[in-house]
């Protein structure tokens, strides 16, 4: 049986690591923490409260701790405007973590929030579900992590040529970097319209 929790990176920063490691030893398992992204600016402007460093910091103090640790980023968080910047530093912060499960998470404006309010008035130019899946390649591409990289998330939606799937929505997702070449290659070929 696993014990799981969601948590804040700067509650753990927060946390004396012997406080950590004692409620690790009670049976709590994993911790799934909310990325969103590693890029200074893009955490600033959805005032997530907390900066790439408290990330790196959190991270590797729950693993460190005793800690299964699940990363969780929001592709196309940043819409067109910030999304290089948004795949390359992400890509950077969770390279520094090294977690045990990174998730996809892409992003959707839900009706009441401020995103929503933006991309209805257009201040918020969203991506195409290629530019989408083309983000998330040049994510992939810089990671160096020994990670499971997992798109168990209905919003992974994009299909293959046949209709099924591109993406597996396993929870254990894809080992890296055993498997980091065929899953760009399986991206790829989607992209070029030959998968």
């Amino acid at each position: 049986q696993r014990i799981t929790s969601y948590s804040r990176s700067r509650t753990i920063v927060r946390k004396p690591e012997t406080d950590l490691e004692k409620i690790a030893n009670a049976g709590l398992d994993r911790l799934h923490i909310g990325l969103e992204t590693g890029d200074a600016a893009l955490l600033k402007k959805i005032k997530k409260g907390a900066t790439p460093e408290d990330h790196v910091k959190g991270g590797q103090k729950a693993m460190n701790a005793g800690f299964q640790v699940s990363e969780y980023w929001m592709p196309a968080l940043g819409g067109k405007a910030m999304s290089y910047d948004h795949a390359k530093n992400t890509a950077i912060i969770l390279n520094q973590i090294n977690p045990h499960y990174i998730r996809s998470r892409p992003f959707t404006p839900r009706p009441g929030t401020i995103f929503f309010e933006k991309a209805s008035r257009n201040e918020l130019e969203r991506l195409t579900p290629k530019e989408q899946l083309l983000e998330i390649k040049q994510t992939l591409e810089a990671l160096n992590v020994t990670s499971r990289i997992c798109f168990d998330h209905a919003g992974n939606f994009w299909k293959k040529s046949n209709g099924r799937l591109l993406l597996s929505q396993s929870y254990e997702g894809y080992k890296f970097p055993e498997e980091k070449k065929s899953l760009l290659a399986l991206i790829e070929n989607n992209l070029r319209g030959t998968g």
